[in-house]
């Protein structure tokens, strides 16, 4: 039962990583965008800039988690941040599952129109720049992080004690590298398959993932109300 707990509390950590990454939002146009124009090495410093930029995010909500360790067991609070847990995530997955079904999608018409205009800048440093600042103040984002964190956060202390935020930042940390290799190998080797369809199936995932987060909200407060 321990192990499954483990496995449980890593896993979440990883897809919560995973969802951070994957949305069709303006760092993955972005990645894509300067990965077909420039190369793939853009397209992988884009993604070391949003990994920083999430991560950071993920960290400071995990360092004001840590004043409130001692607070987060009472059945109150618990109740309150799975609520905002619930109200944040479940319109977002259904919003994402409703964009995979849309035809066409705007976001991957208007990025091709823009993919052979303009420039790339000469420095991969500037694209790790870019994308970092276009993650950490990226409201969507933002909001992500502040409502998955704490309700993920008393589960893994109950588990891993202490040792919850370094783990939970380095298997996130995997979550968000997956994604980001992911996107650079397609752009490297298979950037005809990169189409509307590929954006359907990313936006359906990630609508999933985030429905999943928004039903671990709903049956602990579930378990509040019963109690």
């Amino acid at each position: 039962m321990v192990l499954v707990s483990y496995i449980h509390v890593l896993s979440a950590a990883f897809l919560m990583g995973l969802a951070a990454a994957a949305p069709m939002g303006p760092v993955n146009m972005l990645a894509i965008r300067r990965g077909v124009i420039g190369g793939w090495r853009h397209t992988l410093a884009c993604g070391i800039g949003s990994i920083t930029g999430d991560l950071i995010l993920f960290s400071l909500t995990l360092l004001g988690g840590d004043y409130f360790l001692l607070d987060l067991p009472n059945p109150a609070i618990q109740t309150v941040l799975a609520a905002l847990g619930a109200i944040v995530l479940l319109p977002l997955g259904i919003y994402f599952l409703v964009r995979a079904g849309k035809e066409p999608l705007r976001a991957y018409e208007s990025a091709r129109h823009h993919w052979d205009e303009g420039t790339v800048p000469g420095h991969l440093i500037a694209e790790v720049a870019n994308a970092a600042a276009l993650t950490i103040f990226n409201p969507v984002t933002i909001a992500y992080w502040i409502c998955v964190t704490p309700n993920w956060l008393p589960f893994a202390h109950s588990v891993l004690g202490y040792s919850a935020p370094g783990l939970g930042i380095l298997m996130a940390a995997a979550g968000l590298t997956t994604w980001f290799t992911a996107l650079t190998v397609s752009v490297r080797f298979i950037p005809h398959r990169i189409d509307p369809n590929f954006f359907r199936l990313v936006n359906a995932i990630l609508g999933l993932i985030l429905l999943g987060f928004a039903a671990f909200c709903a049956i602990v407060l579930s378990r509040h109300f019963l109690h």
